[in-house]
């Protein structure tokens, strides 16, 4: 039990100072609101719930308190994200049959680059949503935008982990034969080429 009580001294050890007020999380929401609205998008593929799922992920945070400030970016990020997937459960369980049989190519190391992402945030949203289906949207926000270990990604997508990892190789290939139509950094930061 001696593990149980330097955990509960560690929390009032902590200094209050650090931790974020509610206005610094509303800030942060604020500031970040075009990019979160941007993965909000992808994961739910309306503007809508997109709207909604930022909406949810800021009222949630306002309410949560213990967020520490160098923290704060990606706590954002992640809440918007798991909003938006709440939005679209049913979606995204309804097309994750289509990969059951499928496999994958890629490690688990492939993300994408800071280039790629920027390259991507270019892409019309639409393109995006009419080219992959809510599972590999979703994939490719979390692991590939926010770096998500497949594992984390299949427990937020409630899929198996071949399940998300083949639809995150179906949205690797598909950006890599997007970024190669336009000359677009690849997964080695070089110029693709179809």
């Amino acid at each position: 039990m001696e593990w149980f009580h330097s955990t509960e001294r560690d929390k009032q050890e902590r200094p209050r100072g650090s931790l974020a007020s509610s206005h610094e999380i509303q800030s942060a929401f604020v500031a970040e609101r075009d990019y979160l609205n941007w993965i909000a998008l992808l994961i739910t593929g309306d503007h809508v719930l997109a709207d909604h799922a930022v909406i949810n992920a800021s009222d949630l945070s306002a309410s949560y308190s213990s967020v520490f400030r160098d923290w704060l970016i990606g706590w954002t990020k992640s809440a918007t994200v798991r909003a938006a997937v709440r939005e679209v459960r049913d979606l995204i369980s309804a097309s994750a049959s289509r990969y059951t049989e499928s496999s994958c190519e890629h490690s688990d190391d492939d993300v994408l680059s800071g280039d790629q992402i920027a390259s991507l945030r270019q892409v019309d949203p639409r393109d995006i949503i009419a080219a992959l289906d809510p599972v590999a949207r979703s994939a490719l926000v979390l692991r590939g935008i926010q770096h998500f270990p497949i594992a984390d990604c299949a427990l937020l997508l409630a899929a198996p982990p071949r399940i998300v990892a083949a639809a995150y190789c179906q949205a690797l290939r598909w950006n890599n034969q997007r970024a190669g139509a336009h000359g677009a950094p690849n997964e080695d930061g070089a110029a693709s080429r179809l």
